[in-house]
């Protein structure tokens, strides 16, 4: 319950962080593109975080559904900004950075997962 709790959690302030008006965001130049990176780690922690509650839903053939949910995922936050009036844009560089961020939070589910199942399978 506790993993499902922080996977909403932490969706929540995904979803209002994207869909904060632009004029409240802090205005912070950190490096050019920075953003995209900040795109792709909160990504990251939403792969993380959903394959960490649900690890027996994404087997088999539904291995490929993470990747897709955050796809879409990401592509309806930035519809979203689209279609509102709070000053925020699509962009589709922003989408490309959220997708990608998919891949370093199911590696790093993997690697947490390969120490659970080599404590829990000594073959030694």
């Amino acid at each position: 319950m506790f993993k499902k709790t922080l996977f909403f959690l932490y969706l929540t302030l995904i979803t209002a962080l994207s869909l904060w008006p632009s004029d409240g965001l802090p205005n912070i130049v950190l490096f050019p593109y920075a953003d995209k990176l900040i795109h792709s780690g909160m990504y990251a922690g939403f792969t993380f975080l959903m394959l960490w509650a649900w690890p027996q839903k994404f087997i088999g053939f539904r291995q490929f559904l993470p990747f897709l949910i955050v796809m879409a995922y990401g592509l309806l936050m930035e519809t979203l900004q689209r279609i509102s009036f709070l000053g925020r844009s699509f962009d589709l560089s922003d989408e490309l950075a959220n997708s990608l961020g998919f891949f370093p939070g199911w590696l790093f589910w993997k690697f947490v997962n390969s120490f659970k199942k080599t404590s829990t399978n000594p073959s030694s």
